[in-house]
């Protein structure tokens, strides 16, 4: 099976993600990390993982629409080359943007969308006007992003709280809480995507 996980930062991916990587290369998928252009070394530790590196330009923070359109069509495009049949996206804009466009692309064949969803931290806690303005267009957004997705997996059961309370997340949709971290995390996450053998 081929594998794309999607991140907003390359080093965090190695770092948060790195046995993840390598727990599915050794279940014997082709992994494929796909993250932001990071430090010279970054290629050759997400190859010792067994994965191969593919980039896509990022505005990490704040609503950036024009660059945003264009995170979501580099996206699509990269995804489009590596053709994979499950996409796991981690970070605010990959759950976003790495969701649907993994729905855009090669439409009609299967393939598993999933997304690591943590709390968005600082970037919906501003008050006043600015903060309900940027709430009020994250949210279809948000929407949108889990929407496109066949599961949810929550770093922690205050972050499933939160999108629920946001309004953002379909009655139905499939989720589950892990909050646990290193190979318990990764066994978890694993089970849910339904990649505990070599498929």
């Amino acid at each position: 099976m081929k594998i794309a996980v999607i991140h907003e930062d390359a080093a965090t991916l190695l770092a948060a993600c790195g046995t993840l990587l390598s727990s599915m290369a050794a279940l014997g998928h082709e992994v494929n990390a796909v993250a932001p252009a990071g430090e010279p070394d970054v290629a050759d530790g997400f190859e010792s993982l067994g994965a191969e590196y593919a980039m896509y330009p990022l505005v990490p923070n704040g609503l950036t629409p024009v660059s945003d359109i264009g995170t979501l069509l580099h996206l699509k495009q990269v995804l489009f080359r590596i053709r994979p049949d499950l996409v796991l996206s981690a970070g605010l804009k990959p759950m976003v943007y790495g969701s649907l466009a993994a729905r855009m692309v090669w439409v009609g064949e299967t393939k598993k969308v999933f997304t690591l969803a943590d709390e968005p931290g600082a970037a919906l806690d501003g008050g006043g006007l600015r903060g309900r303005l940027f709430a009020a267009l994250a949210k279809p957004m948000f929407r949108a992003g889990f929407r496109s997705c066949d599961g949810i997996c929550f770093r922690s059961a205050r972050a499933e709280s939160f999108y629920r309370g946001l309004d953002v997340l379909q009655p139905d949709a499939r989720t589950v809480v892990v909050d646990r971290d290193g190979p318990e995390m990764d066994r978890a996450v694993l089970d849910f995507m339904g990649l505990t053998a070599t498929d």
